[in-house]
């Protein structure tokens, strides 16, 4: 008998003590429900297994304001299973109907309830209907749930999410047909846009948009880091590519003490109306104004500045700064800029391991938003599940889930 056995018979001697429970008992309760164990590489995790040691408390109240009843599917067990579908990378959901018909202890693992000695089982129209009508438009609100929990646990281990942040957009196919979607040259797809907020180190999404294909990016910017900011997390270096780099970005992101990493444009020159010395002359102008003060530092004069509608001034303060930098150093500059191409592989990895726009069975941006946020959330619960265990790597790996 190895030391890991003895350890094993050891616990479970206490624990039927302490339950009161049989040793047998315990012991098919332990195999039907293991112990947590990580999904990394040579070690692949049933995704059922995984999502059965998900503490959905955070989200409890939620779930529950779902039903005017209690319902005879818990909803616990009706969400794991779209996370289950999105995990598995089912395109249908009589896939999971049939799945979970066919494993019925990860049916039970999921939390869908045992009468008579057998699991009972939703049907697919009830997935449907949980899915497009019971969550509908609140799957928005599920993200922001399960966003906010994963902060808030990923805080009780020493990890601090929402300081370095990245953001990009990454285009959608549409389905054929589709009459919302737009073509995009420079894609060369119809389809839409999935504008994400992850942070720098862990690729855990924080905020999403879904637009049209041909929607200007900047301006996610402002809307996403404001509804952060009101959540609880103070970014305070964000990582985006030239596209997003307006003034307005810039100047908000200036004034709001966000450093901002992103890529000068070739024909970019200093432009003096930022300079030192016309920003004072301007702010000088205001001098019969309330807000006017005779002494004020710099950041409260731009804070002014931009309050009074100068963006193109505290907009061009902040970009020549940053090409100050770059002159001084240009190998370091662009060292940091390409932490950026991070973003992009995380959009990468969405796609490839959710197989997000194969299984693409909707139309219209509304249904598109609603498809990929949900998708979203299951990353998310996949982070906080392995937050509630004491893992703090790999937060949103699905590549070893099964």
């Amino acid at each position: 008998m190895t030391e890991s056995d003895t350890d094993t018979q050891i616990r479970r001697y206490w624990a039927s003590r302490e339950r009161l429970m049989p040793e047998e008992l315990l012991q098919k309760l332990e195999e039907r429900f293991p112990e947590f164990r990580d999904a990394v590489e040579n070690s692949p995790v049933r995704a059922a297994e995984f999502l059965c040691h998900l503490d959905l408390e955070p989200v409890r109240s939620f779930l529950s304001g779902l039903y005017r009843r209690k319902p005879r599917y818990p909803a616990e067990a009706m969400l794991r299973s779209m996370f289950l579908m999105d995990l598995k990378r089912m395109k249908f959901r009589t896939e999971l109907k049939r799945d979970l018909d066919s494993n019925p202890e990860e049916a039970k693992m999921l939390g869908f309830p045992v009468e008579e000695g057998r699991v009972v089982v939703t049907g697919d129209k009830n997935l449907w209907h949980f899915d497009k009508i019971r969550m509908g438009g609140k799957w928005d609100d599920l993200f922001r749930l399960l966003r906010d929990a994963v902060v808030k646990e990923a805080a009780s281990v020493g990890l601090a999410l929402g300081e370095k942040t990245l953001e990009d957009a990454t285009p959608i196919e549409a389905l054929d047909g589709d009459r919302e979607a737009e073509y995009n040259g420079h894609y060369e797809v119809k389809g839409y846009k999935l504008d994400t907020v992850t942070t720098l180190e862990e690729a855990v999404p924080l905020n999403k948009r879904v637009t049209g294909i041909n929607e200007d990016e900047a301006k996610n910017l402002q809307p996403q880091l404001s509804e952060m900011k009101e959540a609880g997390m103070q970014v305070k270096d964000h990582w985006f590519d030239g596209g997003y780099a307006d003034y307005v970005n810039l100047a908000w992101m200036g004034v709001n003490g966000i450093e901002a990493h992103y890529h000068l444009h070739e024909n970019w020159v200093r432009n003096e109306k930022g300079s030192v010395d016309n920003i004072l002359k301007l702010y000088q102008q205001y001098w019969k104004d309330n807000g006017f003060k005779q002494r004020a530092g710099m950041g409260y004069i731009l804070s002014f500045l931009l309050e009074k509608e100068h963006v193109e001034e505290v907009g061009a303060f902040f970009r020549n700064q940053a090409m100050d930098r770059y002159a001084a150093d240009p190998v370091a500059f662009l060292k940091d800029y390409h932490k950026r191409s991070r973003q992009e592989g995380s959009h990468g990895y969405w796609k490839e391991h959710l197989d997000l726009e194969r299984r693409l069975r909707t139309k219209g941006l509304k249904n598109v938003d609603r498809y990929l946020t949900r998708n979203l959330c299951a990353v998310l619960a996949i982070a906080l599940c392995r937050l509630q265990h004491g893992v703090k790597e790999n937060l949103t790996s699905v590549a070893y889930l099964t």
